[in-house]
C-alpha cells in the first residue's frame, strides 16, 4: 500500500480545511505545458496523458463524496455532447468527504473500484482515469477537489480554474484559438450548485454520518476561507 504516513496525510479520513490551501492553485498555469502522467481507466487499461496530444482536452477532478461535482456530473456530461471533437476526462481523487459508506482509500485497488461505482450511480459518459492511492497526478494538477484545465493540442493549459466553472469552459471551447491563454479574467468559479443530482445534504449523507459531521464541525472556517479568497482576488483585480 505503500509509506502508510504519506497515505494518510492524502487519503485523510476526516475531512478538514487543514488539507485544502484555498488562497494558492498549484499545478500548471495558463500557457505551462501539461506534466505528463500514466493512469488507470475504469477497465483497467494503462494510458499516457501524452496520448491525447493533438487534441483539445478537458480535464476535470472529482469523486462520489465532492458535493460540487454532483452539481456538473451531467452538465460536463451534456457539454462533451456540444464539442464532440473534444476529449473529456474525469480524474478520480481523493474522497473530499470520506465518511462510514465512502471511506477513505487504502490501496489503488479500492480506489478504482471506487470510481467505477461513481460512473455507474451517475451514469458518466467520459473518461474517468484513475491514478494511484496517493495521488501523484492529482497533486500534480494542484490537489482541489473539483478543479479544471482546459488544454490545447499542443498540450498546453489555456485555461484552468480551481473549480469547475462549466459556463467557462464553454465560452472557452467556443472560441478555440490555439495561441490564446486565458487569463484569471475569463474565470468566474466559485464553489456552487449550479445543476444538483442529489444535492449537497443527500451526497454527505450518502457517504456516512462522519462525512455529515466533519463538513458541518468545519463549515465556518471553510466559509472564512472562501472569504478571504475573494477578498484577495478583488484586491490583486482578478
Amino acid at each position: 500500500m505503500g509509506d502508510e504516513t504519506r497515505n494518510e496525510a492524502y487519503n485523510y479520513r476526516h475531512f478538514g480545511p487543514e488539507y485544502y490551501d484555498f488562497t494558492t492553485f498549484d499545478g500548471p498555469k495558463p500557457g505551462d505545458r501539461t506534466p505528463d502522467f500514466e493512469a488507470v481507466t475504469l477497465d483497467g487499461q494503462t494510458i499516457e496523458w501524452s496520448e491525447f496530444r493533438g487534441k483539445w482536452v478537458v480535464l476535470e477532478t472529482g469523486s462520489i463524496t465532492c458535493p460540487i461535482t454532483d452539481s456538473k456530473v451531467h452538465v460536463m456530461d451534456e457539454l462533451q455532447k456540444q464539442f464532440e471533437d473534444v476529449v473529456f476526462v474525469l480524474l478520480y481523487t481523493r474522497e473530499a468527504h470520506p465518511g462510514e459508506r465512502y471511506d477513505a482509500h487504502d490501496s489503488f485497488e479500492d480506489k478504482l473500484e471506487r470510481a467505477r461505482t461513481f460512473a455507474t450511480e451517475y451514469d458518466v459518459e467520459r473518461t474517468v482515469l484513475v491514478d494511484d492511492e496517493e495521488g501523484t497526478v492529482h497533486r500534480k494538477y494542484g490537489g482541489m477537489p473539483n478543479s479544471v484545465h482546459v488544454v490545447n493540442p499542443d498540450g498546453v493549459v489555456v485555461m484552468r480554474g480551481d473549480w469547475n466553472d462549466v459556463r467557462t469552459v464553454k465560452k472557452v471551447l467556443e472560441n478555440r484559438e490555439e495561441n490564446r491563454i486565458y487569463g484569471r479574467d475569463i474565470y468566474r468559479g466559485r464553489p456552487v450548485f449550479l445543476t444538483e443530482k442529489k444535492g449537497a445534504t443527500r451526497v454527505l449523507i450518502d457517504a456516512g454520518p462522519r462525512a455529515v459531521w466533519d463538513f458541518v464541525t468545519n463549515a465556518p472556517a471553510l466559509a472564512l476561507m472562501h472569504l478571504k479568497k475573494e477578498f484577495r482576488g478583488k484586491q490583486s483585480g482578478r
